[in-house]
């Protein structure tokens, strides 16, 4: 990945997915010097965690359909970590699960 071959948009979909956290650490490193040397990177990731740290932007999808968008001094990381994770949805189910373990009983 280090040759990007003249290449002015590279498109990475789940480059991380598979490794340990230090191959991850320098694919990461690869994309940010990607996008120092203003090649366009269009990074796929289900890691908000390795999103963050490189990312100009960032455009969260739920089954094809925008959940939001947003430069990166728009968003916190726990608030892109809450939205692709669920939001509304992950607030309800942790509900559900706190209630579950208040009821006499309940392990």
């Amino acid at each position: 990945m280090k040759r990007h071959f003249g290449a002015k948009v590279l498109i990475l979909d789940e480059p991380t997915s598979a490794l340990g956290v230090k191959q991850s650490g320098i694919v990461l490193r690869y994309i940010a010097q990607a996008r120092d040397r203003g090649v366009g990177v269009i990074f796929i990731t289900h890691n908000p965690h390795h999103a963050y740290p490189v990312g100009d932007r960032f455009v969260v999808l739920n089954r094809g359909r925008l959940r939001g968008k947003w430069e990166r001094g728009e968003i916190s990381r726990d608030d892109l970590v809450k939205m692709m994770a669920g939001g509304a949805e992950l607030d309800e189910l942790t509900h559900d699960l706190e209630q579950s373990t208040e009821r006499p009983g309940a392990r």
